[in-house]
């Protein structure tokens, strides 16, 4: 089995998008007991993320349309120093002024990472679902991490050195990658490694375009509020025990590794042709699948959250593929830029809904009932995508 992309691409690519799902998770854990010290209730504190999770999507157009400017590498330098800078700024933190200015640095670094680190991989990929998937699953494994990172750095050392030592080890890659660019070890594209087949343009393309941007703003707002109640879910359906934030972290993590496998699916589904198919039977499960966690108890809760998890990582690399697909080279860092600044409306979307139907008496009940409905809704209009000529698939190998 051949490489799909160069080892150094997929080595920074995987470290700057492992090391963004870390950073930007850690605050959704910590946030438990930062509340506890300061003496602010949940509500209050994760609403102090709203910010930087906008700031996660209306930084990506400009990201986008830089890297196409002046190249990926060196924007991919910027998102390295920013991401570290902030994580350490969070960590040093007095107050809940402070918090939210971190937190939105953070959010405006972490903008970056989605519309230049997949162009480059797009770029320089042989098999581009595969490579999309092995950098996806970087972050999928970086999501999961995240939760357990934060508990466990807590534990030993307190909560702001489980901002601090991540985000220096950030800083730290990012010099690497700086180091190896300016010595001519790594070197931006121009155009794809491999040609993309023809696709229609026009109205099609447009189609596609309107349809993409519904589902994966809906989608965004999904995970988001996934993720950002996961831990919380955790801790009041008393899988952690007498564990504590320890546990939490632990579970959780679990829960986001053991699901984020499914990006080698979705890569494989869209390399082979059939990634309308798996992109709709994706909407039609996790319509299924929340009920489940509303109505769940123990350990059922964790089995179904492993199973919202494997089908949103599935649809991750389906997404990226289908927009790399009707964009040129000369253009996706802007295209994609704008995918995820969709993330600017689904992200807080995400976080509002969670910090709005949370309650003690029903928790997270009308939450989950609400995310099955947007599921349907984007199911149907997946069904509008153009049907995907099967002929023009990656060979097997």
């Amino acid at each position: 089995m051949r490489l799909s992309a160069p080892p150094s691409v997929l080595f920074f690519a995987s470290a700057a998008h492992g090391l963004h799902h870390v950073l930007l998770a850690l605050y959704l854990t910590l946030v438990l007991i930062i509340g506890q010290e300061w003496h602010l209730p949940y509500s209050e504190m994760i609403a102090l993320w709203t910010l930087g999770a906008m700031l996660v999507g209306l930084g990506s157009p400009f990201a986008g349309w830089l890297a196409d400017r002046i190249g990926e590498t060196k924007v991919l330098v910027l998102c390295f120093a920013g991401l570290g800078v902030s994580g350490i700024l969070c960590g040093l933190a007095r107050n809940t002024g402070q918090m939210e200015g971190a937190l939105a640095l953070l959010g405006l670094s972490g903008s970056i990472y989605h519309p230049v680190g997949f162009s480059w991989v797009v770029k320089h990929a042989t098999v581009r679902g595969r490579a999309v998937a092995a950098t996806g699953i970087a972050g999928s494994i970086g999501v999961a991490l995240g939760p357990v990172t934060a508990a466990s750095l807590a534990s030993l050392w307190g909560w702001r050195m489980a901002f601090i030592l991540p985000g220096t080890l950030t800083l730290a890659i990012g010099a690497l990658l700086l180091v190896l660019h300016l010595t001519g070890r790594i070197l931006d594209r121009d155009g794809d490694s491999v040609p993309l087949p023809e696709v229609p343009g026009g109205l099609g393309r447009t189609r596609v375009f309107v349809v993409l941007a519904f589902t994966m703003t809906t989608t965004l707002m999904m995970n988001s509020a996934f993720l950002t109640a996961l831990p919380k879910l955790v801790q009041v359906s008393g899988l952690a025990g007498t564990a504590g934030l320890f546990g939490v972290g632990v579970i959780a993590g679990v829960i986001q590794l053991l699901g984020s496998g499914a990006q080698f699916a979705g890569g494989h589904f869209a390399d082979r042709g059939i990634a309308k198919l798996a992109y709709l039977g994706g909407f039609a499960l996790l319509a299924l699948v929340f009920p489940l966690i509303a109505i769940g108890h123990g350990w059922g809760i964790a089995a179904a959250g492993i199973a919202s998890v494997f089908l949103f990582e599935s649809m991750a690399p389906v997404e990226t593929m289908f927009l790399a697909r009707y964009t040129p080279a000369t253009r996706r860092g802007t295209v994609f830029g704008i995918r995820y600044a969709l993330s600017g409306i689904g992200t807080p979307g995400g976080v509002w809904l969670v910090a709005h139907f949370y309650s003690p008496s029903v928790q997270f009940l009308y939450l989950f009932v609400a995310l099955a409905v947007l599921a349907g809704l984007a199911g149907l209009a997946a069904f509008f995508l153009p049907p995907e000529n099967v002929s023009q698939a990656v060979p097997a190998e």
